[in-house]
């Protein structure tokens, strides 16, 4: 008996082992081929340069990375194999709330997620609070914004999605005037380049002129200042799925090893998201951040 009891818990252990661990991202945004074209062939353990090999928006390719070594570190060395879902239900946490996603790809804001505890486990950070930067993007073309100075901020008018509550909470605490519109991204920037707007909030592009290219538009950042974005971003793991506390503990335990070693500070600043390029730049909303006390 005592026999059978032991076979049945290493076949179940052995097709566990073989099953992969199912991890969602947004279809609309499937960075599956620029995550390949990162990784060239390497495996996702064996990354330890963080610089970027494609255009475009780079952090979303680091945190597939950097989950996937956490998880391996904290002790889950599945396979990870990525499943593509609709953002209503990602964004809204719909299948995570029901148990039927275990874990996302992505990090998402903690203000976001903060009434969803109950439903959640919530990692460590791996964005922490201040370190998200995000420029002014303007039109290329309208150069009449490029040199903007910080008085003349007040008379711009700015896209913002009120939806986006951590961007709509760093902009109201701003003299900038808002146009609120509940839509996607890319609309956003067509409004910004029919001159309905003068521009958007963006973190800031990995290219070396900062310059982001979309659909054959060119936008650039008013030089000079940023924003800060006042929050942090986790990693957020389903408490109803049956692998949900497992998976949570294996994730926390990595990304523990993973700031211990510095890894995580590295990849956000070989990748462009800490960039040094906007190290100097003025804040605009310095005062939301938390005020360093005096001596």
């Amino acid at each position: 008996m005592k026999f059978l009891v032991l076979l049945l818990l290493v076949v179940s252990q052995c097709a566990k082992a073989h099953n992969p661990l199912i991890v969602d991202i947004i279809s609309s945004e499937n960075f599956s081929e620029r995550y390949q074209a990162f990784l060239q062939g390497r495996s996702v353990l064996d990354v330890t340069d963080f610089r970027p090999t494609t255009q475009g928006s780079h952090i979303e390719i680091i945190e597939m990375v950097l989950l996937q070594q956490a998880l391996f570190l904290g002790g889950e060395t599945r396979e990870v194999v990525f499943n593509p879902k609709p953002s209503v239900n990602i964004l809204e946490f719909t299948d995570m709330i029901a148990g039927e996603s275990l874990i996302l790809a992505r990090t998402v804001w903690h203000e976001d997620v903060i009434n969803y505890r109950g439903s959640v486990h919530v990692s460590d950070p791996v964005v922490k609070f201040g370190e998200y930067e995000a420029g002014i993007y303007v039109a290329k073309r309208n150069q009449a914004l490029h040199q903007t100075t910080q008085d003349g901020l007040e008379q711009l008018t700015l896209v913002a999605n009120p939806r986006w509550r951590v961007d709509w909470h760093a902009l109201t605490n701003s003299k900038m005037n808002l146009v609120s519109f509940i839509g996607p991204w890319e609309s956003m920037l067509n409004m910004v380049e029919t001159d309905i707007v003068d521009g958007m909030l963006v973190n800031f592009s990995v290219s070396e002129s900062l310059q982001l290219a979309f659909e054959g538009r060119d936008y650039v950042p008013i030089e000079g200042v940023k924003m800060v974005l006042p929050d942090s971003r986790h990693f957020i793991v389903s408490k109803r799925h049956p692998e949900g506390a497992q998976i949570f503990a294996a994730l926390n335990r990595g990304l523990k090893e993973l700031r211990r070693r510095g890894v995580i500070r590295k990849a956000l600043t070989e990748s462009g998201f800490i960039n040094s390029k906007v190290r100097d730049w003025t804040v605009i909303n310095r005062a939301m951040l938390p005020q360093e006390p005096k001596p």
